[in-house]
């Protein structure tokens, strides 16, 4: 137990640190005010940069800049007795309880993946039973942390994004799109580097998978260009209506009034957005831009996939590429992306057009996006399906203890990956016969039209 206890002490010091970190993101990025009409990429990115790392860690009150000693995680607090030592102002307890709990959830999956073996399965398990981390090494079984440390480390940058946009969402109703892409970013290039199909929690993409994904992924580029050159029009550019909250609930910033006290979230100020109902014609035109910019990916996904299925030369070419880690890792994040995301946004259009009121937000998609491309796209659709049900649970919650009505979808999705990142392996596994056997008659009917044709 030696070896464990100490990595569980060195787990938590880490994760309460990052919590730190994760403080500074929910406090500053809902503030960092970017240009609307500005549509270039590295404009806001610069910008973001900046918003986060100035001014240094100062009193929100009196604005004096910390001590180092005074930054140290759930200590530093504790140490001060929740007061600013400079104005003798009291410091919200949400910061503390942030960087014990995220150093928390790093102890908590440390012991689900390597003490309990509860967690990912490999890319292929068939080819290696019993695929989760640290049970088919030959060393101790605490000491397979040092193989599967990589694995590890992306799913707590996972859990770690997912917690800062869940507080964010929560309060505020917004997912600032950058937390999702950084976990996209981060998912593609891990995976690309350290897949390969023995590894629990590798990616690495069958053919056709890695044909999709390679299409759609051109396909997406080309819709962002377009969309960067004002030939794609943006959907709700006045920003989206607020049809999930009651307006006569909100403040007029938009902040929800019954949440939480100030003295817990000390959140900043909500930025403004539109509480005017739209109609259904409107709610159509909207989701018309949006669907707009799907129809690159999707098309280039379906061309290529039918290029290296129908053409043998073309077919026989691709399998070589895909017979290599490398590219089947880089592919298969970047299907989980696609799918994660489109699961979400195709939910997003059919239920607006539907029920004619905005049925899910578009941060939503660019969460699942970022999702997709760290746990995979079977993973990220169970958990975009479970999601309701978290939610179910926690208005059950609400009805009890008398707390407001609606949450945004964002803390649901979050819970739901979390539960997905311990037991998406058996439940992907129960649902994989009949997932096989769609997938054949699909192919049977394609080839049998082929064929025919």
């Amino acid at each position: 137990m030696l070896p464990h206890l100490i990595l569980i002490l060195f787990l938590f010091a880490l994760g309460a640190c990052i919590g730190s970190f994760l403080n500074v993101v929910v406090w500053r990025l809902p503030q960092i005010e970017h240009d609307p009409n500005d549509r270039s990429f590295f404009a806001p990115v610069l910008k973001t940069i900046e918003g986060l790392s100035n001014p240094p860690s100062h009193c929100p009150k009196c604005k004096n800049k910390l001590k180092w000693y005074d930054n140290i995680p759930v200590i530093g607090w504790i140490k001060l007795g929740g007061k600013c030592r400079f104005c003798g102002q009291s410091i919200s307890p949400r910061y503390p309880i942030v960087e014990f709990l995220t150093g928390a959830l790093f102890v908590f999956y440390y012991v689900m993946f390597f003490m309990l073996q509860i967690g990912p399965c490999a890319a292929h398990p068939n080819l290696v039973p019993h695929a989760t981390l640290g049970t088919l090494r030959m060393v101790p079984r605490p000491l397979a942390f040092l193989i599967d440390y990589p694995i590890y480390l992306l799913y707590m940058a996972l859990v770690s994004g997912l917690l800062a946009s869940s507080l964010i969402d929560a309060e505020l109703f917004i997912i600032p799109v950058e937390i999702p892409w950084v976990l996209a970013l981060l998912g593609i290039v891990a995976h690309a580097i350290i897949d390969k199909p023995s590894l629990p929690g590798a990616l690495n993409a069958s053919a056709g998978g890695a044909a999709l994904a390679l299409g759609g992924g051109i396909g997406l580029i080309i819709s962002i260009v377009l969309f960067q050159k004002g030939i794609l029009a943006q959907s709700f550019p006045d920003g989206e209506p607020m049809q999930d909250v009651d307006v006569e609930t909100l403040s007029p910033q938009g902040k929800v009034l019954d949440y939480a006290t100030p003295e817990f979230l000390d959140p900043p100020k909500p930025p403004e957005m539109p509480t005017r109902p739209m109609s259904r014609r409107e709610l159509a035109a909207e989701m018309r831009k949006e669907m707009l910019f799907l129809l690159p990916p999707m098309v280039l996904a379906i061309v290529w996939w039918s290029l290296t299925t129908f053409v043998p030369a073309i077919g026989r070419v691709w399998a070589q590429a895909v017979a290599l880690n490398f590219f089947s890792g880089l592919t298969g994040a970047i299907l989980g992306a696609l799918v994660g995301g489109f699961v979400v946004w195709i939910t997003r259009i059919l239920g607006t057009l539907g029920f004619g009121r905005l049925a899910m937000g578009l941060g939503d998609v660019h969460l699942m996006f970022g999702v997709g491309a760290i746990i995979g796209a079977g993973a990220a659709t169970v958990a975009f399906f479970l999601a309701p049900f978290f939610g179910i649970a926690i208005a059950i919650y609400m009805l009890f203890t008398g707390k407001r009505r609606e949450l945004p979808y964002g803390p649901y999705l979050s819970l739901a990956t979390a539960f997905v990142l311990l037991f998406g392996c058996p439940i992907m596994a129960w649902l994989t016969p009949g997932a096989s056997g769609l997938a054949l008659m699909i192919r049977e009917l394609l080839h049998g039209g082929a064929v025919a044709g």
